[in-house]
């Protein structure tokens, strides 16, 4: 009888060692640590051992001097993850080209991407709010400035991505970067012809605007085509204008609005990171917005002293010239606050609120470049002249 049990019980003892043998060599196969990318749904906690490769896209070429901070920006994510997140970055709209670059991150061509606000026209009208004429006086108050703004509202606009950073090209100051002619008074503007993103601006000051591709700007500055361009000075040294442009006038005043850069990552690659690579990339990201923004400040002043080394004219608009500009362009920003109004749905007393936040934590970051070790970039420029 007892003989016979323990025949019996033989095959269910080996059945059940089979079977928890296999669950250790299944469990085992499961800890390889580079068979995670990005992309998975995985985010169990006890994956530290995991790699998340990442593509990041960028459109300018890779010598560019913000392709080379974006790079250090991955390189950063990098390092303060240790090798959890691997970022491949595409330059020179090798992955996707400018005007791709949301949609293409948005369905997930690139995990990253950096582009610009203005290649989506009317895609983000709250956003908007931020890229009006301030007081900043640098790109680092502007960036960081943004960063609050976009912290404080999340804007829905933005929801179908993750928003990394804002970045502004530097609203400071106002540059226009003319080929043959002089700018140094109001009355000069009239009948001049400018390549601008501000087109209510240029007709405010009496100018008239000429739609012409920026690749196209140096052969039409230098044929007389093209009167001039008004921006920022960056354009002078990187798409080399200041061989071209003999005159170059500084609008030290607040009246050049932003245009908004920004990093985005798509919505299932950052879902699918755990909770602590999310938040040291959500560190870096704030840490770099500021770091992004003195890129521009740099290349602004690269702009003009490119431009005397070339032996051209660099002229700062004094301060009564500088207000007559600011008196033209200041009521523009109420006909923008009505604008975003209606394309938002947002009453405009709701809009103006949301303005005067903004304008206030520019005056906050103004006042925090000291201890940053930052120098207002008109500043900057002045002291080249000198």
């Amino acid at each position: 009888m007892n003989t016979a049990l323990r025949q019996s019980k033989l095959p269910i003892v080996l059945l059940a060692a089979i079977l928890i043998a296999g669950l250790l060599v299944a469990g085992c196969g499961k800890s390889d640590p580079t068979a995670t990318t990005a992309g998975s749904a995985t985010t169990a906690e006890g994956d530290s051992g995991k790699v998340y490769e990442l593509t990041y896209a960028l459109f300018q070429p890779e010598v560019a001097a913000l392709s080379v901070a974006n790079a250090a920006f991955a390189k950063d994510i990098e390092t303060r993850t240790n090798g959890r997140v691997k970022i491949t970055v595409h330059a020179g709209g090798s992955l996707l080209a400018a005007g791709a670059m949301y949609q293409g991150v948005l369905d997930g061509v690139a995990d990253m991407g950096n582009s610009i606000s203005s290649y989506d026209p009317g895609a983000f009208p709250f956003t908007s709010i931020a890229e009006l004429p301030s007081k900043a006086q640098s790109g680092w108050v502007v960036a960081n400035a943004l960063y609050d703004f976009m912290q404080k509202y999340q804007p829905k606009e933005w929801s179908d991505v993750h928003l990394l950073t804002t970045v502004s090209t530097a609203g400071d100051f106002q540059a226009i970067c003319m080929g043959k002619k002089e700018l140094k008074t109001v009355a000069d503007w009239k009948g001049l012809s400018i390549r601008t993103n501000h087109a209510d601006i240029v007709q405010a000051l009496g100018g008239t605007v000429k739609d012409i591709p920026m690749a196209d700007v140096y052969d039409a500055l230098n044929k007389g085509v093209l009167d001039g361009v008004m921006g920022t000075p960056e354009p002078l040294k990187s798409w080399n204008l200041g061989e071209v442009c003999n005159f170059v006038t500084i609008n030290p005043a607040p009246v050049q609005p932003s245009i908004l850069w920004y990093n985005i990552m798509n919505k299932k690659t950052w879902e699918s990171l755990p909770a602590d690579i999310q938040d040291i990339i959500n560190q870096v990201a704030q840490e770099w917005s500021g770091k992004l923004g003195e890129t521009w400040d740099d290349q602004g002043v690269a702009g003009v002293e490119y431009s005397l080394s070339q032996g051209k004219t660099v002229y700062i608009l004094p301060d009564d010239e500088a207000q007559k500009w600011t008196d033209a362009v200041l009521p523009l920003i109420e006909k923008r606050l009505e604008t975003v109004s209606k394309a938002s749905g947002m009453p405009l007393d709701e809009v103006k609120s949301v303005w005067q936040y903004f304008e206030e934590r520019v005056d906050y970051w103004n006042g925090q470049q000291t201890a940053s070790n930052v120098t207002p970039t008109i500043e900057r420029i002045k002291a080249i002249e000198e």
